[in-house]
């Protein structure tokens, strides 16, 4: 028999040492390796319930033509200017405040629209998007909320009635906010300083946001329709408005602010310009802030990178 080295009396000392010293926790690693076991046999079955469940999904994304996603993002902001200027057009108008499933949908759809098929495509958004739409601009302008509701309840609930109310209210609301979004005397008022390509004077918070906007074209693109307010029928003046009737041999009939606010006309209670004011208020209310906050953000980064340096 090999006699024990020192080394080896040490290391059998050591040994005992542990054992003798572990042995009062060995009832506690026990349940901790039963808890681990335990652990990873539930990790096991959770897995093995989920995989099935995501599978569909992850075959889905396989299947994706990435490239092709791709391009249509990149492209996304040119033809939601064009489908804007067209929505507008019309006296609509809509922003990026939905689902970018929804906004790519409803772009499609406009952008494949035949011209008296527009009113009939935004009619039904409208429709379907009213609650949810409320219910972001309740979310982003609470101190508005209450004269908002009431407008929007007026709207579902009470038909002409309610249209001929729910309008000058969604009109007056669009009105304010753009003021103060805009931060200018009066929203809707012409700057007879700034005139467009034709000689036309733009209005005060289309001047301000196109100053605001300047350094960034693509977020310009984005509120175009409000850049070119005052030359839609919803800002036409008395003349404008004598002349397009001539020009059409009959009466202005389009949803116009100065007609409805100072009482020109009161046959506007239709559904359909109900929710034409509505969609003005909507995209002023929702999608503007959006973008200025982009805007903002871009700013930021921008000084942080310069070290806040002009």
């Amino acid at each position: 028999m090999a006699q024990e080295t020192p080394a080896d009396l040490h290391i059998l000392a050591v040994a005992q040492k542990w054992q003798s010293e572990l042995e009062q926790y060995a009832p506690v690693i026990a349940r901790g390796l039963a808890m681990f076991n335990s652990m990873s046999l539930g990790i096991q079955a959770v897995a093995q319930e989920i995989f099935p469940r995501i599978a569909l999904h992850l075959h889905a994304l396989e299947r994706i033509d990435w490239s092709e996603a791709i391009r249509r993002m990149q492209a996304l902001p040119a033809q939601s200017k064009a489908a804007m200027t067209l929505a507008a057009g019309n006296g609509w108008f809509f922003g990026w405040s939905d689902s970018l499933q929804g906004v790519i949908e409803l772009i499609d759809k406009l952008n494949g629209a035949l011209p008296d098929e527009i009113d009939q495509v935004l009619t039904q958004y409208y429709r379907d998007n009213l609650d949810f739409f409320a219910d972001e601009l309740f979310k982003k302008h609470p101190a508005r909320a209450p004269v908002i509701q009431a407008a929007v309840n007026a709207h579902k609930a009470l038909g002409t009635d309610g249209y001929c109310l729910a309008i000058p209210v969604f009109i007056a609301q669009a009105d304010g906010l753009l003021t103060e979004i805009a931060d200018v005397k009066s929203a809707f008022m012409k700057d007879t300083r700034v005139k467009d390509m034709r000689g036309q004077p733009e209005l005060q918070a289309s001047v301000a946001l196109r100053e605001q906007l300047a350094a960034d074209p693509a977020l310009l693109d984005l509120i175009h329709p409000l850049l070119t307010l005052h030359d839609l029928d919803f800002m036409k003046s008395a003349n404008a408005r004598k002349q397009a009737a001539q020009k059409e041999g009959g009466r202005f009939t389009v949803l116009n602010r100065h007609q409805v606010m100072h009482g020109e006309v009161s046959d506007y209670g239709t559904e359909i310009n109900s929710l034409k004011a509505f969609s003005l208020l909507t995209f002023i209310g929702t999608h503007l802030p959006e973008i200025l906050q982009r805007e903002r953000s871009t700013c930021v980064k921008t000084l942080a990178q310069t070290g806040g340096t002009g």
